[in-house]
């Protein structure tokens, strides 16, 4: 069982949108205990694509999920990524990386459909095409 995971802002935008696979397998994650964070850089990206009147059920979404806020090793592992991959990956935001190091130093899988957006060697993906694996 996974005991706790980031959302990354694409999850949390399938979620919001109702998207049968992914709200399916949050549910059941739900209610095996699973722990949602989400950043508050999510946050931001998430009501920054939102209509007024869809705030009402994003308050709820968020409802259901714990806060994990940017620390200072967060910071400092963000921009560790950003020096090591910025190169190479060019279209890694740092959001990404603030993301990425969110979930590296809270020790739990991101779920994320932007595999390419995080190319870490030391973070875990959650991937929704193998949940059997990842729910055993």
């Amino acid at each position: 069982m996974i005991e706790r995971m980031l959302l990354d802002t694409d999850t949390v935008i399938h979620l919001l949108r109702h998207s049968p696979p992914t709200v399916q397998l949050f549910i059941k994650l739900y209610h095996y205990g699973t722990i949602f964070l989400v950043s508050p850089i999510v946050i931001a990206e998430v009501y920054a694509g939102a209509l007024a009147k869809e705030y009402e059920s994003i308050d709820d979404f968020f409802q259901l999920c714990e806060f994990a806020p940017l620390t200072l090793a967060i910071a400092k592992q963000a921009g560790n990524y950003a020096k090591k991959y910025r190169k190479a990956y060019n279209k890694i935001s740092l959001e990404d990386y603030l993301i990425a190091a969110t979930a590296k130093v809270n020790h739990c899988p991101l779920w994320t459909y932007n595999m390419k957006h995080f190319p870490m060697e030391d973070i875990e993906l959650f991937k929704m095409s193998e949940p059997k694996e990842q729910l055993g």
